[in-house]
């Protein structure tokens, strides 16, 4: 099963790492992530916004390697911050993500996530 990711030449090319469009197969299992925050596997929380969307990405990884997936299955992500982000850090983190396959994907700010010191949260939808 292929996802077609893609960016229509009849629109702006996108603003950063991401795909306007990502296409399912029709007979595609569909397999959503609940928002993933940015703790590690003994729930442990790091106070800066990097190392948070760091473990959000690898707890998303993790994930679908337990659902015997890979990063490439992912067709939509959302993202939110609560700060900035270090521009430099959050692309290296990003582009390690999605191997220069970008899903498509939502980036926003919020005011406040569930806790006051969570800073990010990251949302994934694949198939399979």
């Amino acid at each position: 099963m292929k996802i077609r990711k893609s960016n229509p030449t009849n629109v702006a090319p996108p603003i950063a790492q991401y795909s306007h469009v990502s296409v399912i197969p029709r007979d595609a299992e569909l397999v959503v992530l609940s928002g993933q925050i940015g703790n590690n596997i003994d729930g442990v929380l790091p106070s800066d916004i990097e190392s948070q969307f760091a473990n959000a990405i690898e707890n998303i990884k993790l994930i679908l390697q337990s659902e015997g997936m890979e990063t490439n299955s992912v067709f939509k992500i959302n993202i939110w911050l609560t700060e900035p982000i270090n521009r430099e850090v959050y692309t290296e983190i990003w582009s390690s993500f999605h191997n220069q396959s970008p899903p498509a994907t939502t980036l926003a700010y919020a005011s406040a996530l569930a806790r006051p010191d969570i800073k990010v949260e990251v949302e994934a939808w694949a198939a399979r």
